[in-house]
């Protein structure tokens, strides 16, 4: 089998580009917490920098920080299961990215102003774009091999 990358994987890419960048963006606000609760490196919201923080400024640090870590956590899925997508049906896959960024956004941010019930919408958008990245490239890979 041979897989022809067209000019519309394009799309995929910058779906990708795209959530690398607000990986990024989202690691990098956490510098911001970290300055504005004074919880200095290497700890992550559970050393002596946080012991000294009031518990209401201790849990939004580590909402914060929690936002960044799942990201770092499933980006890798992620990018491999747009890419693997993207190579069967690269406009849809691309979609499917941009529709993941919209639930990152809603989770990080509802998250950070409501605390860990909050980001359910979030994650309900995002578990379903993923979902949808994994069952494309399954299917695609099961229709071009098994099924051929």
């Amino acid at each position: 089998m041979v897989i022809v990358i067209g000019s519309n994987f394009g799309y995929t890419v910058l779906a990708a580009v795209g959530i690398t960048l607000q990986c990024f963006a989202t690691a990098v606000s956490i510098t911001g917490a970290r300055k504005k609760y004074n919880v200095n490196y290497p700890d992550n919201g559970g050393g002596r920098y946080s012991d000294k923080l009031s518990d209401e400024d201790w849990v939004a640090f580590n909402n914060a920080k929690r936002t960044s870590d799942n990201y770092l956590e499933q980006v890798g899925m992620v990018l491999v299961a747009l890419v693997l997508a993207g190579l069967y049906q690269p406009k849809l896959a691309a979609s499917f990215g941009a529709t993941y960024m919209l639930g990152r956004f809603v989770y990080a941010r509802s998250y950070i102003s409501g605390g860990p019930d909050k980001r359910i919408y979030g994650a309900f958008i995002l578990g379903i774009s993923f979902l949808a990245m994994v069952i494309t490239a399954g299917y695609n890979a099961v229709t071009t091999t098994i099924l051929a």
